[in-house]
């Protein structure tokens, strides 16, 4: 629930991190740890280039100046102009008009659009970065002082080192180091780290660039768009040949993609384009193809937090029980598998599974599945419902829940497993996915330590939305 006090930024627990306390997160808003440092000893490094804070909208505006609100008006005359103003070129143009004339206030409003968008966008990254240093310096008084109050019969150090290991969760934590650029938060916490060779970055800087970025080809593609009607009559095929996807695609089985699929691309964050026909199994009993609507895709691997970008399946067939099914990818569309992952899964006759992969190569597919294979054992561990409106879930809520919802689970293995297969039952339609149906989600599980799960598309945990079915290795 978004209530007044609310930090700007929820941190983004890496995987095989514990998740940090609320306390903790407060006093170390947007602030980036060195590369290399992590909690405590035993708990992997975070992901080349993870990022480590999200920004709440409700909380975050409220630290924006005055002038961020008229910067969203400017944006909405633009976005609106340019609207009308490329609808009246198009229309005109389509009948024999003079539609040339649309065309000054179609480049005003984009002009406007782009130019507030970016304004927009630079105002949000400054802000993050007020709001890192004002905590940064909160911090150098604030955690002694709250480390003293809890643990009084401590010395200093002792107290703060004591502070730092309960808000981990661990018995032993490393003192903060924040990366290159930025303030730490203690003077004697020291970890011999390898500088950024740039300074840091804020939490928003990669998101508002990527931002300005779309902007700015939307309203190119729009003038382009524009311009072509108003100079030609030819606004038919324009229109055919603008409707391509710029989705990637794969290969669905060994002979490669169909003919007419669309366009390779970088697959690992948007998701994969279908082929004609999807993989089918020899006797014809199991179907397998790529999940491309982007509303699916985000109710499936919206709930992951893979860094290299996420697959997306969906198999269907006649097969009630265990099944192997193996995922290859490669560099290229002809080319040699560079690598092959293996899940053993439960699949339910009539029930659509989805099974999400880790992943950043251009090409991929299904390469098998076998129905009736022998179960996996399953993962030793305890588990323990989460609450994604409590402040313990915070950290670690993934950007998909937000729109279509997540139930979680903390699990707790008892060996290591540097690849598990998690499958949930969810008794929830999402997106064109129906009610039921079962996800697999992956991710590293160390002994001891706790990691968070999450089914998108159900809402919570509790009330049998969805429910953690099994966890194997492999």
């Amino acid at each position: 629930m978004q209530h007044e006090t609310t930090p700007p930024f929820r941190f983004r627990t890496p995987p095989g991190w514990p998740t940090p306390s609320a306390e903790w997160v407060e006093l170390h808003q947007a602030a980036e740890p060195a590369p290399g440092w992590t909690p405590a000893p035993g708990i992997p490094p975070a992901p080349t280039d993870w990022s480590f804070w999200s920004p709440e909208p409700r909380s975050f505006r409220g630290f924006l100046p005055p002038f961020a609100r008229r910067l969203r008006v400017a944006q909405w005359i633009g976005l609106v102009v340019s609207l009308v103003a490329l609808a009246a070129v198009v229309i005109v143009g389509a009948v024999g008009g003079p539609a040339v004339f649309g065309l000054a206030p179609l480049v005003a409003g984009l002009a406007v659009l782009v130019v507030s968008s970016s304004r927009q966008a630079d105002l949000a990254s400054r802000t993050a970065a007020s709001i890192r240093d004002d905590a940064a310096v909160w911090r150098r008084t604030e955690l002694p002082a709250r480390a003293r109050a809890a643990y009084p019969a401590l010395d200093d150090a002792a107290a703060v080192a004591a502070w730092e290991a309960a808000a981990w969760g661990t018995d032993a934590a490393r003192p903060f180091v924040a990366a290159a650029g930025a303030a730490t938060a203690h003077a004697h916490a020291h970890v011999p780290v390898h500088p950024h060779p740039h300074p840091q970055a804020t939490p928003l800087r990669r998101r508002s660039r990527a931002v300005t970025g779309i902007t700015a080809g939307a309203a190119a593609f729009a003038l382009v768009l524009g311009a072509t009607a108003a100079l030609a009559p030819v606004v038919r095929t324009v229109q055919e040949h603008s409707a391509g996807s710029t989705l990637a695609r794969g290969e669905q089985d060994d002979t490669g993609p169909a003919p007419d699929a669309t366009t390779p691309g970088d697959t690992g964050s948007d998701g994969a384009a279908t082929d004609e026909a999807p993989w089918t199994s020899v006797d014809g009993t199991i179907t397998a193809s790529f999940i491309s609507d982007e509303d699916t895709w985000q109710a499936t691997c919206g709930a992951t937090d893979f860094a290299d970008g996420c697959w997306a399946f969906q198999i269907e067939g006649e097969c009630d029980g265990p099944a192997v099914v193996s995922v290859g990818f490669s560099a290229t569309e002809d080319g040699d598998d560079m690598r092959t992952d293996t899940r053993t899964v439960l699949l339910t006759s009539g029930t659509p599974l989805v099974l999400t992969e880790q992943g950043s190569e251009d090409w991929g597919g299904i390469r098998d599945i076998t129905c009736s294979a022998a179960p996996k054992s399953p993962v030793a561990l305890t588990r323990a419902e989460l609450d994604s409106d409590d402040e313990d879930a915070d950290g670690s809520w993934p950007d998909g829940c937000v729109d279509w919802g997540c139930a979680g689970w903390e699990i707790t293995p008892a060996a290591d497993c540097p690849s598990a297969t998690v499958q949930f039952s969810v008794d929830e339609e999402a997106a064109d996915l129906p009610d039921p149906h079962d996800l697999v989600v992956t991710t590293a599980l160390h002994a001891g330590q706790p990691v968070d799960v999450w089914a998108a598309g159900a809402w919570s945990s509790d009330d049998d939305d969805a429910t953690l079915a099994q966890v194997t290795c492999g």
